[in-house]
């Protein structure tokens, strides 16, 4: 069964494990640069289009975040809305993606869990649209398999 306080404490060590820098030396610590590449270049396009809505994960209120074009900007002054990511921007989205993936159980990790419906063994999120569907019903929408990929990539 999923524990939900073991999850908070693992995110929030993380996060603070990120910001000392040293995150390298716990045991089954796995280096949040991993893959970053792959992120950059498959995630975060589906990260923008399927979850960074202004009400949904472009919100100042949620942990998990996610910025860019089109969508909420790190910087709210930038006269193009639709300009080009920012370097800050997919570095403060890779960070918040890492920080939902769990190196020791990807399949457990809340980054796969959240989007996916809970008839295909997701968890509950409050993303799902006006007919109650989730961002992902199956583990074959594509969004999906792009994010499994890296999370599973992630915690080789």
């Amino acid at each position: 069964m999923y524990d939900k306080s073991k999850a908070l404490l693992w995110s929030l060590g993380l996060v603070g494990c990120v910001a000392l820098g040293a995150c390298d030396k716990g045991p089954g610590w796995k280096n949040p640069d991993v893959k970053f590449t792959e992120f950059k270049e498959e995630v975060y396009p589906v990260l923008i289009r399927d979850c960074a809505f202004q009400a949904c994960h472009g919100a100042e209120g949620r942990f998990f975040r996610v910025w860019g074009p089109g969508r909420t900007r790190l910087d709210p002054s930038m006269s193009n809305a639709f300009s080009e990511a920012t370097s800050e921007e997919i570095n403060r989205s890779h960070e918040r993606a890492v920080s939902m993936v769990d190196p020791e159980d990807p399949g457990h990790s809340l980054l796969l869990r959240k989007a996916l419906a809970t008839e295909a063994g997701g968890s509950g999120h409050l993303g799902a649209d006006k007919f109650g569907r989730n961002v992902y019903r199956t583990v074959d929408d594509e969004g999906y398999l792009k994010l499994s990929r890296w999370v599973y990539s992630a915690s080789e």
